[in-house]
């Protein structure tokens, strides 16, 4: 139990900042896997170029399936975002602006965390919208694969 708001408030945002750290490890392991599938859908590339042809359906279908990868790739790359916090920040600051109790100093954290909540929000929102476009795309290569072989 918290033994002021303060604290309480400091708590919050380390939980919040810690939650936002599990969305985006979540987001890139199925990004991931929508990578591993996109590739396995495309291997049927390989059965196209042994028929000798490549129709209009295989060359969208090889479009989707690069859209696919670029846009996994790119929720799998690092980004800027942060989940974690010195300590010798808070020591710096606090000489800086007479932060004389930890009761104070909670606060002062709890007011540093906030705008940082924010921007990852911001960003891991962009890499949500990434992701699903990229299932979208996979989607569409399926289809495309499908059609292509069927045809």
């Amino acid at each position: 139990m918290a033994a002021s708001i303060e604290q309480l408030s400091f708590e919050i945002s380390t939980a919040a900042v810690a939650e936002q750290e599990r969305s985006l490890s979540g987001l890139r392991t199925r990004a991931g896997t929508v990578l591993a599938a996109a590739s396995i859908a495309g291997s049927f590339l390989g059965a196209e170029t042994n028929h000798g042809r490549l129709d209009t359906w295989a060359v969208l279908a090889v479009v989707a399936f690069a859209a696919c990868l670029a846009s996994s790739i790119w929720v799998l790359l690092p980004h800027k975002l942060v989940f974690a916090f010195r300590g010798d920040a808070l020591l710096a600051e606090s000489g800086r602006q007479d932060v004389a109790d930890v009761r104070e100093a909670y606060r002062a954290v709890s007011g540093w965390i906030g705008p940082i909540l924010d921007s990852n929000r911001d960003k891991i929102e962009k890499l949500s919208t990434l992701f699903t476009i990229s299932c979208v795309l996979l989607a569409a290569e399926v289809i495309l694969w499908t059609i292509s072989l069927a045809s």
